[in-house]
């Protein structure tokens, strides 16, 4: 039976039943799964609080690339976080920075080529006696 994982989410986490990263079939679970804690111990009517919230934070901004790679620093115990002016703050924030790395276009990098047949001119000279503590203090700069 092949399993249908349609979303990606970018927090390594693993389900408890498959000890596999967890199969996510809808988007607003990307949510559940990339922002609370513990999602695993979510019962029933927690999951569908949770998909409730998370369903009015999609509304707000339904771009599912954000919300896969979204990272606050620190795990939820709830999406009802994003409704008090706290959260609000933070969620504003992370916007705002998903905003502007999507504005950057990184090119590609340059390869540089190396001619590994060049040497260096000089010779390194190393000192066959080692090096005692006495020396270190006899070479230094004395104080008054």
């Amino acid at each position: 039976m092949k399993k249908d994982c349609k979303f990606k989410i970018g927090r390594k986490i693993l389900s408890r039943r498959t000890d596999k990263p967890p199969c996510i079939k809808t988007k607003y679970a990307v949510l559940i799964w990339q922002l609370i804690k513990e999602p695993n111990d979510l019962c029933a009517k927690d999951w569908a609080r949770e998909t409730k919230a998370a369903k009015e934070l999609f509304e707000l901004y339904p771009n599912l690339d954000f919300w896969s790679q979204i990272n606050l620093g620190f795990y939820l115990n709830s999406l009802n976080f994003f409704k008090n002016k706290d959260g609000q703050k933070h969620f504003k924030k992370a916007v705002e920075e998903f905003e502007v790395s999507c504005k950057l276009k990184f090119g590609k990098v340059k390869e540089e080529k190396f001619d590994e047949q060049k040497t260096f001119d000089k010779d390194i000279k190393s000192n066959p006696k080692k090096t005692s503590y006495i020396d270190l203090f006899k070479s230094g700069k004395k104080t008054k």
